[in-house]
């Protein structure tokens, strides 16, 4: 039964599209893939071991200064903040919705969403991704990825 499933979509794929243009597909998903692959690895080997520790600290700092705020201090925003902040917001989008493609694809699903969270300003984020690192597997893979860059593994707790 799979057999033939299998031989039915081979053939209409071939049919419609020609061998040459599904090889030429392989070939370009398997390098987008391992392309992804490295630049992920790249972020997190570059992110400081303490990264998840220091933004629970920082979620509880900046919560306890919100009321101690003036208007000067929110008028020295910048422009290139501004800009810097966009682009910071976007790239997390992006992430986030190849994180949520690569769930059903081949590739890491659960670290992208797990990084394209950590760019994204929004309410009850810092609960969002403490529920993803309580995952052994997220932990696990993390870690993998920096022992293997001769990194040190994060520290979580």
């Amino acid at each position: 039964m799979l057999t033939e499933n299998y031989h039915k979509i081979a053939n209409y794929l071939t049919e419609h599209f020609g061998a040459n243009f599904i090889f030429l597909s392989i070939l370009l998903t398997t390098a987008a893939s391992f392309i992804y692959f490295i630049v992920i690895s790249y972020i997190i080997t570059q992110m400081d071991k303490r990264y998840f520790i220091q933004r629970s600290i920082e979620g509880k700092i900046n919560a306890t200064n919100v009321v101690g705020q003036n208007a000067h201090s929110k008028a020295n925003i910048t422009s290139l903040n501004l800009v810097l902040n966009l682009v910071k917001i976007l790239a997390g989008i992006f992430l986030l919705i190849c994180g949520v493609v690569m769930l059903v694809l081949p590739g890491q699903g659960l670290l992208t969403i797990l990084l394209g969270l950590s760019l994204i300003p929004f309410p009850g984020k810092h609960k969002l991704e403490q529920n993803l690192l309580a995952r052994k597997s997220i932990r696990s893979s993390l870690n993998w990825i920096r022992t293997k860059a001769n990194k040190e593994p994060f520290i979580f707790d």
